[in-house]
């Protein structure tokens, strides 16, 4: 508790929202306390894989915050250099991110039940494309998750064209971990290697095309078009009429990416 005063009192000081940049090449997250603890979540994955996460020093709750204190990441976000990058070293950098992708969907849930959708611990869900300001879930199952997406378009869109989009969403599903932003901006490289993938707070275990569909929200480059290419390219599997579905979805949302 006393760690949690002192950092609400950074946080207080320096009126930070959500990421305080401090001496010493530190930085500060805090978030509401629902949900998975983004600093366990950066844990799990440096415990349980080689992917480049930055080093998390301390992980604390109270207040009704989450805290947590890590190193910044070196190097320059991919959505500053994505542009500049020629063929050969977009190449590089999108095998690195396969690799990336691939070992977050060895990870096996370790809930009882399988199929549920959730963040680290069983805990609930963030994402911003669902719901910006709380929580939800989590669910049993994709069907579950599915008729949330479903409820969270309703007051956006004419009601009767969601039945015909919801019988068109499969249940079935693979479930995998997934980071749910490997957008550019979250992609740190030095050149064209990957040295850090940061911003874990919407990450947990989630249907497989998600990681795809988050990877192509707001990207915040000028060749989106590469980009869409290259997220084939780094996420197995075709997903594009995932994709073409959910947008039917989130392009009629107020504040969607």
């Amino acid at each position: 508790m006393f760690l949690a005063a002192v950092f609400k009192l950074i946080t207080h000081l320096r009126k930070g929202y959500g990421v305080i940049f401090l001496p010493f090449g530190l930085v500060l997250k805090h978030d509401d306390i629902r949900g998975a603890d983004e600093g366990e979540t950066v844990k799990f994955i440096a415990k349980h894989t080689t992917i480049p996460v930055p080093r998390v020093l301390v992980v604390t709750r109270g207040f009704g915050c989450t805290y947590f204190l890590m190193r910044r990441a070196r190097g320059s976000s991919l959505a500053w250099e994505w542009d500049s990058l020629d063929h050969d070293r977009r190449a590089k950098i999108v095998a690195q991110l396969r690799s990336i992708v691939e070992q977050l969907r060895a990870l096996p849930s370790p809930q009882p039940n399988s199929r549920s959708i959730c963040g680290l611990g069983g805990a609930a869900c963030k994402d911003p494309r669902v719901s910006s300001a709380i929580t939800f879930g989590p669910f049993e199952d994709e069907g579950a998750f599915n008729d949330r997406l479903i409820e969270a378009a309703l007051p956006f869109m004419d009601e009767g064209k969601l039945p015909g989009i919801r019988a068109r969403m499969s249940d079935s599903h693979r479930i995998v971990f997934t980071h749910g932003d490997l957008a550019p901006r979250n992609i740190i490289v030095e050149g064209d290697t990957v040295v850090a993938v940061i911003d874990w707070e919407f990450a947990g275990w989630y249907p497989e095309h998600w990681e795809l569909i988050k990877a192509r929200y707001s990207p915040m480059i000028r060749d989106r078009a590469s980009w869409l290419q290259a997220s084939r390219d780094f996420i197995p599997s075709d997903y594009e009429y995932e994709w073409n579905l959910d947008r039917e979805l989130s392009s009629h949302m107020v504040g969607a990416f």
